[in-house]
This record gives structure tokens, C-alpha cells and sequence, in this order.
């Protein structure tokens, strides 16, 4: 609520956050990884739409791609997917069967590739495990 030092603080991060461009680096970095995104998983059979804005994506994960018609509920396949990725050591959020991939600032264009690889195994693997 306007104190003196908390101001400072975030007048500094300001600073810091423009001198090292992160506007920026999300714009870069976010469109490689909707690139790679698109390239690994746009037609895999249980992806059906992938979006993305700066250094956000979300991936829908779907039981049909051509009915665009979801898994059910129960099925909790987002957080198969998601505990797959856990494994391979990569955090992501589910929100039902949306992925949402929210890297920090400080990801590099080889961690990206990682990441994607990495989402790509973990729904080959819930794949297998369901038998699709």
C-alpha cells in the first residue's frame, strides 16, 4: 500500500526486468515453444488443439480428434499426463485435460526442446497405459 520500501523494490524490478528484456524474451522464446509444440503434437491423435501467447501454451487433450470430443471426466487423463511429465521432470498444470506450460523467464532454447520432448512421452505413455 505505498510504502516507502516495498516502492523501492518494485521500482528496482522494473528496472531489471527492462534492462533484461523480458517482454521481449517471452515473445522469442514463447513463439519457439508453440513451434515445437505444433511440430511434435499437432497430429497426435490425442491432441486437439494447441494455443499459445507469449511464454504460455496450453495443449487440449482429446479422445477423438476429428469429434473433438474429450475424454470423460473420471478418466483424469490431464493428470495422468501431468504425473508422466512429473517423472521426466517437468511441471506443468492441468486443468482437466488442458495442459497449461508456463516455463519461467530464465528457460533456455534447449530447455524448451526438452520440455516438448518430454510432454510428447508422457501422452505416449498415458496413451499406452489407456490402449489407444
Amino acid at each position: 500500500s505505498g510504502h516507502p520500501v516495498a516502492s523501492a523494490v518494485a521500482a528496482e524490478a522494473l528496472r531489471i526486468y527492462h534492462e533484461i528484456d523480458v517482454v521481449g524474451r517471452a515473445r522469442t522464446l514463447g513463439a519457439r515453444m508453440l513451434e515445437k509444440l505444433r511440430d511434435a503434437l499437432a497430429d497426435h491423435p490425442m491432441v486437439g488443439e494447441i494455443r499459445g501467447v507469449g511464454l504460455l501454451a496450453g495443449v487440449e487433450l482429446v479422445a477423438d480428434r476429428r469429434k473433438k470430443q474429450g475424454f470423460p471426466a473420471e478418466a483424469r487423463v490431464g493428470a495422468q499426463v501431468e504425473r508422466a511429465c512429473r517423472a521426466r521432470g517437468i511441471i506443468l498444470r492441468n486443468m482437466g485435460d488442458v495442459l497449461a506450460l508456463c516455463p519461467p523467464y530464465i528457460i533456455e532454447p534447449d530447455q524448451i526442446d526438452e520440455l516438448v520432448r518430454a510432454l510428447f512421452l508422457a501422452i505416449e505413455d498415458t496413451r499406452e497405459s489407456l490402449s489407444l
